[in-house]
């Protein structure tokens, strides 16, 4: 920040650096595949070069100059570097502001520099996760930022002469930011840490509430971080949390990366939502394991154990191909369409489940006959079947269901993008916003799902919609095991096959599945994948000792023994004490010299009683000279108006001291002195 005549230089120049440092950090923190360095130059160039303009600049050339370096700016960012999502447009318009505060530095900017980049922090944490080293810088420079505008705003009010205010040095700012920066960050990552084992609340409000709608007031499918798929009060309205299932193997191998954990299917099919369809609810009797299906000879049963936290509710979550059920004594299920579930306010006990990871079913494996009866080839009302006709007839689509799934997933990839935003278009419906809109046709997985599902049943192949979990990351805590939540939540396709039951086909791009935001592909259509990021998997001892020291117990008792250590008396309180300049002092002696001669005078300056408070009193009693009174003047002066104690006040403070002392009375018999040195 620019130095005033009262502010220390080497303070200001750290301040600067500190705000510069957090925004810096701030914007690293920013996921690189959703804000390119392209987009990130043209929001923060044209501020900060708005910034650096000299304040006696004509608002109205800055305004035009403003208008002109942010048009060309987002017009080349556009040009070169592509569009942005809705979520990472909307992030960028904190990003100007931050920059402007940043370069301008004036006295207000400290703060408010370090709240915007606070929210831009954020939106990186929101989007990418936790980056801890980012995080950590950033709060270590966060609060040398306070201290130090802290520092400055002190300084500026202070009357002290400029030469004594330059005697501070950055040293004891530094020693108090790092001591405020400690406990925060420890009290930051305790929070973080313990946070991930609690279930997050649901971002559409209460779990009763309605679907959210457009403008026209219409219902919308949706899969937002609530996990919320047929838009209101379906199977999986109450399913939220970050982490919601750990699975591991039996064997203690590894789980597959690619595991798909089924917790509920939509089967009646509609151009807004989907639903359920009918079910046959039988409560499962109590044994020790249900039996869901024969295994077939050609795999081997493998064994997951699935421990379920808070927010899993009641769902009960199974693979794909599963084949018997073991540890809940209070289930409900309905084998033929394979639905399970736990009445509500059931325990949630860890369980095992078999499954079988068959091959993909040969091309002659006829569909299962019960098909049409479990309404799986049903379409919506009304549904204009010719522009769906004319997309799989222009994809090449046939009836064989190996060869049509193979030919709508190509047509789909091809013909559509995934954006985790709403179809947007002139059409009634989200689903024909998504495949016959004009331009940019974007959707997540469930409109992908949705789609396919639709195109296949126009063939007569019959299917539903599987909804649940997939991918996972792994746990860091326990090797081989994956931790799911509502981040993964996907949507999918199943076809039911004669002898197999249902088999996933997944329409949607598998670098998209499970996942936070979409992915980015080079020229060549491969996913771009960050270096870094692939890298990630491998664990170092540092990394083990990092995990280990941020543990959510440790962090807790560290904490605990920080605010101890800090409550707990380690002495007598030391005696406050008034801090007076140097150059005050001498003129606080003879102020002393002054105040005993009053008192000896028979005029005692009472305790607790300020100067001014004593000049009424001596005044009212009609013994204040003006030379006592100008004493007095040339003390508050030096004292507290920041005047320097030349000679010409000294006299006159000596001349005082003279004046009181020919003051004594005749015959008085002088007083003790209670006041001597109080100033």
């Amino acid at each position: 920040m620019n130095p005033r005549p009262t502010e220390p230089r080497g303070t200001a120049r750290l301040a600067a650096a500190a705000l510069f440092a957090c925004t810096t950090l701030a914007l690293a923190n920013l996921p690189a595949a959703d804000f390119p360095v392209g987009w990130l130059l043209a929001l923060v160039l044209p501020g900060a070069v708005l910034g650096r303009l000299p304040p006696a600049t004509s608002p109205w050339r800055r305004t035009l100059l403003t208008m002109l370096l942010q048009t060309v700016a987002l017009w080349l960012a556009l040009e070169f570097a592509g569009t942005l999502s809705r979520p990472a447009a909307l992030a960028c318009t904190i990003l100007p502001p931050l920059a402007f505060v940043t370069a301008r530095q004036q006295e207000s900017d400290g703060a408010l520099g370090l709240f915007l980049s606070f929210c831009v922090l954020l939106v990186g944490v929101i989007l990418d996760g936790v980056h801890l080293p980012l995080v950590f810088a950033y709060g270590l420079m966060a609060c040398l930022t306070l201290r130090t505008t802290a520092h400055l705003a002190a300084c500026r009010v202070s009357r002290a002469p400029h030469r004594l205010v330059a005697r501070a040095h950055t040293g004891p700012v530094l020693a108090s930011a790092l001591a405020l920066a400690l406990p925060c960050l420890l009290a930051a990552f305790a929070v973080e840490r313990t946070i991930g084992l609690l279930p997050t609340p649901s971002r559409s409000g209460t779990s009763g509430g309605s679907a959210p709608a457009d403008d026209r007031g219409r219902r919308r499918v949706g899969l937002d971080d609530s996990f919320v798929l047929d838009g209101g009060r379906g199977a999986l309205a109450d399913l939220h949390g970050e982490q919601l299932v750990r699975v591991r193997t039996t064997t203690g191998r590894a789980v597959p990366g690619d595991l798909y954990l089924r917790s509920g299917f939509f089967a009646a099919a509609g151009l807004d939502r989907w639903q359920i369809g009918q079910l046959d609810q039988s409560v499962a009797p109590h044994a020790e394991s249900h039996v869901l299906r024969r295994p077939l000879p050609d795999a081997p049963v493998q064994w997951l154990e699935v421990e379920r936290f808070a927010g899993a509710r009641n769902f009960v979550f199974a693979p794909p191909g599963a084949t018997e059920i073991r540890g809940l004594d209070d289930l409900v299920a309905d084998d033929l369409r394979e639905w399970l579930r736990q009445p509500d306010r059931s325990r949630l006990d860890d369980y095992a489940i078999g499954f079988q990871r068959l091959p993909a079913p040969p091309a002659d494996l006829p569909l299962d006959p019960r098909a049409r009866r479990l309404g799986l080839l049903s379409l919506p009302a009304g549904l204009d079947r010719a522009p769906f006709e004319a997309l799989l007839d222009a994809w090449h689509v046939g009836t064989a269901p190996q060869e049509a799934i193979e030919a709508i997933a190509a047509g789909l990839a091809h013909h559509c993008r995934y954006d985790r935003v709403e179809p947007q278009g002139p059409h009634a419906h989200a689903l024909e916003n998504f495949l016959f809109a004009d331009g940019d046709r974007r959707g997540y997985c469930m409109h992908f799902a949705s789609a396919a599902a639709l195109m296949l049943r126009l063939r007569g192949i019959a299917c539903r919609i599987g909804v649940g979990l997939y991918g996972g990351d792994a746990d860091r805590s326990e090797p081989g095991a994956r931790l799911f939540g509502s981040q993964h939540a996907h949507a999918w396709v199943e076809i039911p096959f004669a002898g197999r039951g249902f088999v996933v086909f997944d329409p949607t791009p598998p670098q998209e599945r499970g996942r936070r935001m979409p992915s980015r592909l080079d020229d060549s259509g491969r996913l771009d994948t960050d270096p870094a990021i692939a890298a990630a998997g491998a664990r170092s001892p540092w990394q083990a000792l990092l995990d280990f020291v941020l543990q959510p117990w440790l962090l807790l008792v560290a904490l605990l023994l920080a605010i101890g250590s800090t409550l707990w008396p380690t002495g007598p309180a030391r005696r406050a004490t008034a801090v007076t300049p140097p150059v005050a002092r001498s003129a606080r002696r003879t102020l002393a010299r002054l105040l005993r001669a009053l008192s000896a005078a028979g005029h005692a300056r009472r305790a607790g009683d300020t100067l001014e408070m004593f000049q009424r009193e001596l005044a009212a009693a009609g013994r204040l000279p003006p030379e006592v009174r100008r004493a007095f003047e040339v003390y508050q002066e030096v004292r507290f108006g920041g005047r320097p104690f030349d000679q010409a006040r000294a006299d006159e403070l000596q001349h005082g001291v003279f004046t009181a002392e020919r003051m004594r009375p005749a015959g008085a018999e002088p007083q003790p002195d209670r006041t001597a040195g109080q100033t």
